[in-house]
């Protein structure tokens, strides 16, 4: 969001600049203004807290806990967020036929990803390419496949260190 205000913002000065007029800037500020708050809270509203135990990943999420046995993870990859996206499109057009069965898999999918891949936007996907490029976003995720076939993404802070020591505590096992 704040990547485009100037965009926004810009033709309502110029418009009021030419005219005379500013409404069309105070509309447009107003605009903005209940944008950032809406993605403000939208960007902190979700917490996810990332445990690894010695023979468990503990994922955690607004109280709700979720257990995975190391032995039962197959694999856990750095990824970005283009792949994250692309990976659950292609995972959702060959395992689910249902509208119901595809939101029930992207809730299961993005329950503990705190970060926004673009498959909810409000912006239509405004924005998306710049976001994608930016080094803070790549390899800031981690795809974690289960044995029975199903995919969580997660966002932990230090994406690599938590592959790392899955990848460690697995060779254990």
């Amino acid at each position: 969001m704040i990547w485009s205000l100037p965009f926004l913002l810009l033709p309502g000065v110029i418009l009021g600049a030419s005219t005379g007029n500013f409404a069309a800037a105070v509309v447009l500020g107003i605009v903005c203004m209940v944008g950032l708050v809406v993605a403000y809270r939208r960007d902190r509203q979700k917490k996810c807290v990332y445990l690894l135990e010695d023979d468990v990943l503990e994922l955690v999420d607004n109280g709700v806990r979720e257990t995975l046995p190391i032995t039962e993870i197959t694999d856990a990859s750095l990824i970005d967020r283009a792949a994250g996206r692309e990976y659950f499109r292609e995972w959702i057009e060959s395992n689910a036929p249902s509208k119901e069965e595809r939101a029930r898999r992207k809730a299961f999918y993005m329950r503990f990803c705190s970060v926004d891949i673009g498959l909810t936007s409000l912006t239509f996907g405004l924005g998306r390419s710049l976001i994608d490029r930016m080094p803070s976003a790549k390899s800031d995720l981690v795809l974690v496949r289960m044995r029975n076939g199903e995919s969580r993404l997660i966002s932990p802070q230090e994406a690599q260190d938590l592959v790392e020591s899955i990848g460690r505590r697995k060779f254990q096992y």
